[in-house]
């Protein structure tokens, strides 16, 4: 598309595409197809009972298309589209809902159902992002061991179960004490990626287990739905013999509506930046070379998946931004995280959080900074979004654990000093040296669900598991010793700092993930995506073994919430501290229930002495780590090595 053409139908408002239940009718943008058809079924293997219908082609603002009317669909259809010299069948690219079967490139039926789901009321928590306190979680993995003790594991319903006795669930949720839950994928993917021939494409396990190969971007996936959860070769998932469909997302609706009964909100990480290459993809047989992104004639690959979209396309922009705000208007989603945002263009960026945040004035809207063309987060920061702060990652925790580590180890991780670990914890602004001009747009956090865990990270880090060891998980899981004391300290560095906070599933008992082998040795997993085993299932004993760290966690939060997140939004300004020792840093901020101080010490062997101000003085948080001397005008706190205190002065 020409520029003058791709300026012209961005100021045109395009009929909506897609099946519109409400109007009867079914509208498909293919651009350079000569004819296409509605095939409808009342199930999608009853061929006998079929329906074609040919489908009228149009002028629509992003190319040509294609509808018919059609008042009483039948419940599965796909559209058959005669292009050039091919005829293919494919799925709605904007359906809903999908029908499918656990088989690789299985064909995907689209559902024409209306969903009419009870709220009961839901309201959404009124939960400001730089207030929230995020757990990102995978929905299978939290709960799908049997230790979770769950009614439904490894489901939307097991999320958000709080039966009596069970460690997973809500009431893992309730006992930590977040209030927002971040969601790995839960749009529609294939569960089986096998390896394209002539690709080098390694997956040993053949799954496409945590949903970042999309396939549909409106409709919800299957995999964590009652009837999705442990699917069968040849059934179709959520569809009964006389055609019936089970909507996973009523599921998944029921989930956010009990967790929002419970005060938590839920941001779903969105996958717009491509599509999956493993499956009977209808965008990419559609693509008539505009709407996906091409250098030197071939699909583009700055996501490292072959097939970036190109969303300076209107037909691509428009999808992206009515996925985003049907997800916030048909889920009531409290929010998005978007991955690898830096490949969607500015315009289509700007439109989406102005779409969303129309749909909801609160919409949290969380980005992924880089991808592999490059890195932009003062860009995303720019237009309101709020972005992941690898810089506070890399500065505290570090960035590899045998030659850059961070703070907690006593060392310059990230090329940071010690003055940067300060700017750090208060979320100062680009001109004092921090990432950021408002520090609600920066996201910290120490652990993700790529790469390694913040547990192996320290495991690795101390020399406890050299990499490439091959160990027993259930050798390495427990947390004592000076690793513990980095935990505590690294876990107090990311809760008492200014901005929003993330925490990953299993970050609170210092979670190792051992390469699944049928119960022998593996080594540490820095890169699990697709391993639907017991390398990613939390195992929720683990969890009992580490009760000192999670208590750590548990407290911080409860501080967090009731002394800083109130001092932060008071626009209280935290004053650095310095200790005697070169890595040591703290600040002190007033709050509503007195002056406060947080102080920290990274170094190893080597005691730090902070001069605080004001007082008297009392520990709230590391009573052993601390040993506080009354002077003339304050007093000053020795922290020992490898440690963290809070205290407080009641008055201020």
């Amino acid at each position: 598309m020409t520029p003058a053409r791709r300026a012209a139908a961005q100021r045109t408002p395009a009929p909506t595409l897609g099946w519109l239940s409400a109007e009867g009718l079914f509208r498909l943008l293919a651009p350079v197809a000569d004819r296409v058809w509605l095939i409808e079924r009342p199930h999608p293997d009853a061929a006998d009972r079929e329906r074609v219908t040919e489908m009228t082609a149009f002028a629509h603002p992003h190319g040509r298309a294609f509808a018919v009317q059609q008042s009483e669909p039948l419940t599965y259809y796909r559209y058959r589209v005669q292009q050039h010299d091919a005829t293919f069948d494919i799925a709605d690219p904007r359906s809903v809902a999908v029908a499918r079967q656990f088989a690789p490139g299985h064909p995907t039926w689209s559902v024409a159902r209306d969903t009419a789901f009870a709220w009961q009321g839901d309201l959404r928590p009124a939960i400001a992002v730089h207030e929230a306190i995020i757990l990102e979680v995978h929905v299978r993995d939290f709960t799908v061991h049997a230790s979770s003790g769950v009614r439904h594991p490894g489901t939307y319903l097991g999320l958000a179960d709080a039966k009596p006795g069970a460690q997973g669930g809500l009431n893992a949720l309730r006992d930590l004490g977040v209030d927002c839950v971040e969601l790995l994928p839960v749009t529609a993917f294939p569960l089986l990626e096998p390896p394209p021939e002539g690709e080098g494409y390694v997956n040993p396990t053949g799954r496409n287990h945590w949903g970042y190969m999309p396939s549909f971007f409106l409709a919800p996936s299957e995999r964590y739905s009652l009837r999705g959860s442990q699917p069968q070769p040849g059934v179709w998932v959520g569809v009964d013999e006389d055609g019936t469909f089970h909507d996973p997302g009523d599921e998944l609706r029921e989930m956010i509506r009990v967790l929002h009964r419970e005060g938590i909100a839920v941001v779903l990480d969105l996958v717009l930046n491509h599509v999956s290459m493993h499956d009977d993809n209808p965008l990419l047989k559609l693509d008539p070379g505009s709407w996906f992104a091409r250098e030197n004639g071939q699909l583009r690959s700055h996501s490292g998946c072959g097939n970036d979209v190109d969303t300076r396309e209107p037909a691509m922009a428009s999808l992206v931004v009515d996925a985003a705000v049907h997800w916030m208007r048909a889920y009531h989603v409290d929010g998005l995280r978007l991955d690898l945002a830096a490949i969607l263009d500015d315009a289509t960026l700007q439109a989406l959080r102005d779409a969303t945040r129309a749909e909801y004035e609160r919409a949290i809207l969380i980005s992924e900074p880089w991808s592999m063309a490059g890195y932009r987060p003062a860009d995303l920061a720019r237009m309101g979004h709020t972005v992941w702060n690898d810089r506070f990652r890399n500065g505290i925790k570090g960035q590899n654990p045998q030659s850059n580590r961070g703070f907690i180890f006593g060392e310059g991780g990230g090329g940071a000093n010690r003055h940067d670990v300060g700017t750090l914890l208060a979320g100062w602004p680009r001109s004092l040296g921090g990432l950021f001009d408002d520090a609600s747009l920066t996201l910290n956090y120490l652990e993700s669900h790529d790469d390694l865990t913040l547990g192996d990270f320290v495991r690795l880090g101390l020399g406890e598991v050299h990499d490439g060891d091959r160990v027993r998980r259930d050798a390495v899981s427990i947390v004592q010793g000076r690793a513990l004391r980095v935990h505590k300290l690294a876990a107090t560095a990311l809760l008492m700092s200014r901005g929003a906070v993330m925490l990953a599933q299993g970050q609170e008992w210092a979670r190792a993930k051992v390469q699944h082998h049928r119960g022998q040795p593996g080594v540490l997993d820095g890169n699990s995506y697709n391993r639907d085993d017991a390398t990613n299932h939390l195992d929720w004993h683990e969890r009992q073994a580490n009760a000192d760290l999670v208590a750590h966690y548990r407290r911080l939060i409860a501080l967090r919430k009731s002394w800083l997140i109130p001092a932060l939004l008071a626009g209280q300004p935290m004053r650095l501290l310095w200790g005697t020792a070169p890595w040591s840093a703290g600040y002190q901020i007033n709050t509503p229930r007195g002056a406060m101080a947080v102080l920290l010490n990274g170094m190893a062997t080597e005691n730090s002495w902070f001069d605080v101000p004001s007082g008297p003085w009392w520990l709230l948080v590391g009573a052993d780590d601390g040993h506080i001397v009354p002077t003339k005008t304050g007093v000053v706190v020795e922290v020992k090595p490898t440690s963290a205190v809070v205290l407080y002065a009641t008055g201020g």
